[in-house]
């Protein structure tokens, strides 16, 4: 017979805490359930507990927001995220325009958790959350960043909203959301901006492991014809590798001898220039003789690579993850790598994350001037970037690399020579 204070606590929807873990529950709330010598308070170590209280909004804040002039300097005398020894349930307070699928990130569980847990309507946009409706939350977590900051920044001469919003690594719609009152941006304009210690980003840059200085490559599979009406002879098969990971079941992993390369080359750089240690899948190249590959209109001549977004540490690995659970910041780093081989006849992303991928690379150094060519975010006119836009790109970047200098018979998507054959042609053709 369960007792009156255990009932109490299934009847308030904590029965699920209990036959999950007790353990993982708070200490207050064990309290009435566990007999006094099984709990002391105190139970989470001081970080943790520190941690919690900043999530649930239980800290004293400032009367007056602080003012910083970027993004670094707002996060500076925040604490570290905590990892705990295991999961533990946080309250978390929403801050203003927060997506329930950044939340979901943010504490390394998954929506349906979080919907679960706190009984929501199922059919509730991740994408948003009517904060005014909901005050908390509460998560089981598998870490615990500090929360969103409040403070204000100031505009500079002739910065626009965007350039604010890169400058704080927040949103453009929600910088312009928070200061709604504010539509014009004059020379010392003070704006409102929630900050996200998340925003920092996972990557330790130039701490992976050393590339190598050869690659070990089987000479010999060749591309022939066009990726979308082509073959591959002698397809040669994906090697198993600690930087990438295959799809189970490696019957499309096929690829000509230069594309193979190119991938080890690719992801060498990338693993130590980005010190990026989480799972990065490969899912298809071709089949090994080439050819129609279903459901994949290209994918037939061993150049195309399929490879799935990199996700934020801790998350589980899904087949359609939403973008607020992908590191951007990885993927750009993933698609400069390959760029920076100077193989790549074209990536394919989804127009939808364009925006994601432009920022995240700003963020990480690029200027206006050297995306140019790469990206066509934000302007759209006349330009062949390297990153294009292909429907159903939205898990997957699609990489296609160019034909190798010993694959004569290799043709370019438009039926052509590729590059290298007609300048290889035209100097021949000087007297």
């Amino acid at each position: 017979m369960p007792s009156t204070s255990a009932a109490l606590l299934f009847a308030f929807g904590l029965g699920q805490w209990l036959e999950d873990d007790p353990s993982l529950l708070p200490p207050s709330a064990l309290a009435p359930v566990l007999a006094s010598e099984d709990i002391e308070a105190g139970t989470f170590p001081p970080e943790v507990e520190r941690a919690r209280r900043a999530v649930a909004g239980l800290d004293k804040r400032p009367e007056t927001p602080p003012t910083f002039d970027d993004f670094a300097s707002a996060i500076e005398d925040l604490p570290e995220t905590v990892t705990p020894r295991r999961r533990v349930w946080v309250r978390h307070r929403l801050r203003p325009r927060e997506r329930l699928s950044q939340i979901a990130a943010r504490y390394a569980t998954t929506v349906d958790d979080i919907v679960n847990d706190n009984r929501l309507d199922p059919n509730l946009d991740p994408d948003r959350l009517a904060s005014r409706k909901y005050r908390t939350l509460r998560v089981l977590a598998r870490r615990i960043p500090p929360p969103r900051r409040e403070v204000i920044t100031k505009a500079a001469a002739g910065e626009t909203w965007g350039d604010i919003a890169l400058r704080m690594r927040v949103e453009e719609l929600d910088l312009r959301s928070w200061n709604w009152q504010r539509r014009k941006l004059d020379a010392g304009r003070e704006l409102t901006v929630w900050v996200d210690p998340m925003a920092k980003g996972f990557l330790h840059p130039g701490q992976g492991p050393e590339p190598p200085t050869t690659f070990e490559v089987k000479a010999g599979a060749r591309s022939r014809g066009r990726p979308q009406q082509g073959r591959l002879d002698g397809g040669l098969m994906l090697p198993k590798s600690e930087l990438y990971s295959r799809r189970p079941g490696n019957g499309g992993l096929y690829g000509s001898s230069h594309t193979i390369e190119q991938i080890q080359r690719a992801f060498a750089a990338f693993r130590h220039d980005s010190g990026y240690d989480g799972e990065v899948m490969i899912g298809a190249i071709s089949r090994k003789h080439g050819g129609p590959y279903s459901p994949h209109i290209s994918h037939q001549s061993g150049r195309d690579i399929d490879i799935r977004l990199p996700l934020l540490p801790g998350l589980p690995t899904v087949d359609h993850p939403n973008p607020d659970e992908v590191d951007w910041y990885a993927t750009w780093a993933l698609i400069r790598s390959f760029i920076d081989t100077g193989e790549v006849s074209v990536i394919f992303l989804d127009v939808s994350l364009h925006r994601r991928l432009y920022e995240a690379a700003r963020i990480l150094g690029e200027t206006p001037e050297s995306l140019e060519e790469l990206i066509t975010w934000p302007s759209w006119k006349g330009k062949n970037p390297t990153v294009k836009h292909s429907a159903g790109h939205d898990t997957h970047i699609h990489v296609r690399i160019a034909c190798g200098p010993d694959e004569p018979r290799c043709l370019e998507s438009n039926g052509r020579k590729p590059r290298r054959a007609r300048m290889a042609r035209a100097r021949v053709a000087q007297p």
